[in-house]
């Protein structure tokens, strides 16, 4: 039986893979642009991506507002289902102004799909966030994106037999000799801890030092640090928004790592904060985006 407490990781339905890691080593492009009012905000990543002459991206979102915005945030599955799983739909009154966000570009059953968390203040001026649903929109003011187009690498969303919810793999493609910062883009299946995952994926790409960013999924609770305070956010999952830090001596018996983040509970509330070393592992999934500190630009 699953322990019902932050930190612990979760029992899934399904049977686990034996690789807990799915990491692909890829150049990068990185592409600055907005998404134009009025547009689907899924929708827009994708053309970006695409024009881009890529079939997977990260992307960073900044200011602006949404319009039609619709989201869901964790919730606890019922007795015999997966651990974790959503809320019923949200739609609160629009605009959500923009506070910041994450994306995972890619396709999913041959079109194009993005997976996107963000943080907002409603019309209330309460800070909030989630998992937004394909047909949130952008609403009078543009959203700033910061998209990291990755020539070697396909995204492809599919079901994942362990925790029977869909998730994003990275696959290698063939990209030639790109000039340009080089990234590593990873899937981080349940009960990896966050920063073991980051010291495997910059060490395995060969990175010495990395920056981790446009990086999201869901954690088992959390546990976070402000300042002397420890708070516990509560299980079974929470989903990170934005997760950012740095890694350095990636290849070395201690790694430095540090990461902050800012997160959704299971009532919608966002919390930040530094991510403890060794408390928060992996939810469902994590997509996880580290791009070599000594070529990372902007």
């Amino acid at each position: 039986m699953t322990a019902r407490r932050a930190g612990v990781p979760l029992v899934h339905p399904g049977p686990p893979a034996a690789e807990r890691i799915v990491s692909v080593a890829t150049p990068v492009s990185v592409v600055r642009a907005e998404l134009p009012a009025g547009s689907v905000v899924a929708d827009a990543l994708w053309e970006l991506t695409r024009s881009a002459g890529c079939r997977g991206a990260h992307a960073e979102l900044s200011h602006g507002c949404f319009g039609r915005l619709r989201y869901v945030h964790p919730a606890i599955g019922a007795d015999g289902a997966p651990p974790a799983t959503f809320s019923e739909t949200v739609e609160p009154v629009a605009p959500g102004f923009v506070v910041g966000g994450s994306a995972a570009v890619g396709m999913r059953e041959g079109r194009g799909f993005a997976h996107v968390h963000a943080t907002w203040l409603d019309g209330e001026g309460r800070l909030r966030g989630g998992h937004l649903l394909p047909e949130t929109t952008v609403g009078d003011v543009p959203i700033q994106v910061t998209l990291r187009a990755l020539p070697g690498v396909a995204l492809v969303s599919d079901t994942d037999p362990e925790t029977t919810m869909p998730v994003f793999t990275p696959h290698p493609v063939p990209c030639g000799d790109v000039p340009g910062p080089r990234a590593a883009v990873s899937r981080v299946r349940p009960g990896v801890d966050l920063h073991e995952a980051v010291a495997t994926v910059a060490a395995e790409a060969g990175f010495d030092s990395a920056v981790v960013r446009a990086s999201l999924g869901s954690a088992v609770g959390a546990h976070l640090r402000r300042g002397s305070r420890l708070v516990e956010v509560p299980w079974p999952a929470t989903e990170f928004a934005t997760l950012t830090g740095t890694v350095h001596g990636a290849g070395t018996a201690r790694p430095r790592i540090v990461l902050a983040g800012s997160l959704v509970d299971l009532d919608g509330r966002v919390h930040t904060g530094v991510v403890v070393e060794g408390r928060n592992p992996v939810a469902v999934t994590f997509e996880l985006y580290l791009e070599e500190a000594d070529r990372a630009a902007g």
